[in-house]
């Protein structure tokens, strides 16, 4: 709560000196996403220079709280009473979120579960992340599922819940609370981007396979259909911790860009750009797209001068970050491939069939919508329009679902116009019209709800994640190591140690690194090298500063054929337990009395 408050205080002192001129509840959700970005942002880049231990972090909390008081002048508040549906549409979501949110990490006395597929898929790797920070000592940032190789992939995320674990919040309440926090930032943004309509329309979307799929079964998803814009909370907002801090900002950057193209004298370009800088880290895809519509914005205005202030700090601040986190896996390859109508070609779709069947009502209605709306917001959303076109002319990443990190973008302003249309249907005095308007309201959130409420079922959906054994082991090596000790594993996406003890590995698993555009062959075949044993082996050892071997079910039921007579012949076992052995191959550095 503390580092919550202090955040928020951070983005009240900002909204305050850029003169923010909008009402409470606005202030209120733009202080929470500037606040929390720029918190996490100062306690990331400091412990460059500072040690990333609790001290140093209430030190910092506790500045900001200072500063805070002494800037913020505490004054009779006025405002307007919301109105009942307002309040009705904060209850449900903070509801929803927090009913989500409370299942998808559990304790259970056999262990620990994913509530979700997809946060058992996709955490696995968020998880690593953050105990490489919180428990790993990792400074300056590598990536923790390749040794020697640089941390190209935004972290930003999981640095924030690094910060919690270092104030005594454990794995669980770490991950968790930022995630809840953030999910109604997300939904507040929406909210003051779009209006209520829309924030139904993109966070519940989905298209119609309700056609063909029985309840029960994921109505946004069917390969066999191809039926591929999976629902944004089931597939985003849930498992990819990035896009849940990124698109927030995005959503408020877009709203800054909006008021100024609305009215040239809400010029708030420099604070939106130092925002897009921000997401170098956090969401590195909603840099390039947010930069992408206010450039095409800049164009059509013919205007240079008042854009400096928005490109500036992209261009100084911003992209150094991307090269130089980033730069090995933009050089290893070029990934980017012509492909028409992004995955029609699947099942042979002519991709207008494709996307009404993935969008359903919303699609048309979006095309409405844009004929309705006024010239501002028609010129406004066309950058929104062309990222839509290129991300259905070309693949722009390995794994080609990932073209969704553009879709989202585009179906963010497809959702508002969306609703702008529905919204006028809804007012109009035919009642044909305004049952229209309602069925296709509810016909365009149908699948996506389903979905969602498929999320409420924690016993029907929950996947172990790790056992009483692993949740131990992982304890021991976390207290009895040197958090910077590199661990030779198998490369299971859900292996326990780089997952919970932030120790770094050779090899991690290789589906995300592939995605990230790293090459990981040498790793491959030196973990291969080193499990068959021989003098080969000792030397991949002393390469990659190898200091423990774990032999466990994963390595053994893999294919790397351990040789196991030959390493317990070779190296010590530091740690036992029923299915594992874990052994040193430095003892002195072990320092551990098994």
């Amino acid at each position: 709560m503390v580092f919550i408050v202090a955040s928020f205080f951070l983005g009240l002192i900002i909204i305050k000196k850029i003169k923010l001129k909008t009402t409470l509840p606005v202030k209120a959700i733009v202080a929470g996403i500037i606040g929390i970005t720029g918190l996490t942002q100062i306690i990331f880049w400091q412990s460059f220079i500072l040690p990333f231990n609790k001290v140093f972090i209430l030190a910092t909390i506790g500045l900001v709280l200072i500063i805070s008081l002494v800037q913020i002048k505490f004054k009779k508040i006025k405002y307007k009473r919301p109105k009942v549906n307002q309040v009705i549409f904060a209850v449900f979501w903070l509801s929803l979120w927090s009913w989500l949110w409370s299942r998808m990490l559990v304790l259970e006395p056999n262990g620990l579960f994913a509530g979700w597929v997809n946060i058992w898929g996709d955490w696995a790797a968020h998880l690593s992340y953050t105990t490489s920070f919180g428990f790993g000592d990792n400074f300056p940032p590598q990536m923790p599922l390749l040794a020697g190789a640089r941390f190209s992939y935004p972290f930003m995320a999981d640095f924030l819940s690094a910060i919690l674990l270092k104030l005594d919040l454990n794995l669980i309440e770490a991950m968790i609370l930022p995630s809840l926090w953030l999910s109604m930032l997300l939904t507040g943004m929406l909210y003051i981007f779009g209006g209520r309509i829309s924030t139904w329309l993109f966070l519940l979307n989905g298209g119609l396979g309700f056609l063909w799929l029985k309840w029960g079964e994921e109505l946004t998803h069917a390969e066999t259909l191809n039926i591929e814009w999976i629902n944004i909370i089931t597939s985003q907002a849930i498992p990819q911790r990035g896009w849940l801090m990124g698109f927030p900002i995005a959503l408020l950057v877009y709203w800054l860009l909006w008021r100024y193209w609305q009215n040239p004298k809400n010029n708030n370009l420099g604070l939106a750009g130092l925002l897009t800088t921000s997401l170098a880290l956090i969401h590195a895809h909603s840099l390039i797209l947010v930069s992408l519509v206010a450039g095409l914005l800049m164009l059509q205005e013919r205007k240079i001068k008042p854009w400096i202030k928005f490109f500036l700090p992209v261009v100084v601040l911003g992209l150094p970050q991307v090269f130089y986190f980033y730069g090995s896996s933009l050089s290893g390859g070029s990934f980017i491939r012509w492909r028409p109508g992004w995955l029609a070609d699947r099942n042979q779709d002519f991709w207008l069939w494709f996307w009404f069947k993935n969008l359903g009502a919303v699609l048309p209605l979006s095309l409405i919508g844009f004929k309705l709306a006024g010239k501002k917001l028609r010129q406004f959303s066309l950058g929104f329009w062309i990222i839509f076109i290129l991300a259905n002319l070309w693949q722009w990443q390995p794994w080609e679902w990932d073209n969704t990190k553009l879709i989202t973008h585009w179906y963010l302003i497809a959702a508002v116009l969306a609703g702008k249309a529905i919204e006028k249907g809804l007012n109009s005095k035919e009642k044909i019209i305004k049952s229209l308007s309602l069925v296709f309201f509810s016909l365009s959130i149908l699948s996506g709800s389903h979905d969602v409420w498929r999320l409420t079922q924690y016993q029907q959906r929950k996947i172990r994640f790790f056992t009483t054994e692993q949740l131990t082991l992982a304890d021991k090596i976390r207290k009895n190591t040197n958090p910077k000790a590199i661990f030779l594993t198998a490369d299971n996406h859900d292996h326990w140690v780089p997952v919970l003890t932030g120790r770094k590995i050779v090899l991690g698993f290789k589906g995300w690194l592939w995605s990230y555009g790293l090459d990981f062959s040498r790793q491959e075949q030196a973990v291969k090298t080193i499990y068959q044993g021989g003098e080969a082996a000792k030397e991949l050892l002393k390469h990659y500063q190898v200091d423990y071997i774990v032999i466990g079910p994963m390595e053994k039921e893999s294919n790397l054929k351990v040789n196991t007579a030959w390493l317990e012949a070779n190296f010590p076992v530091w740690l036992e337990t029923e299915t594992t052995k874990i052994l040193a191959t430095n003892i002195t550095k072990a320092g551990f009395d098994k």
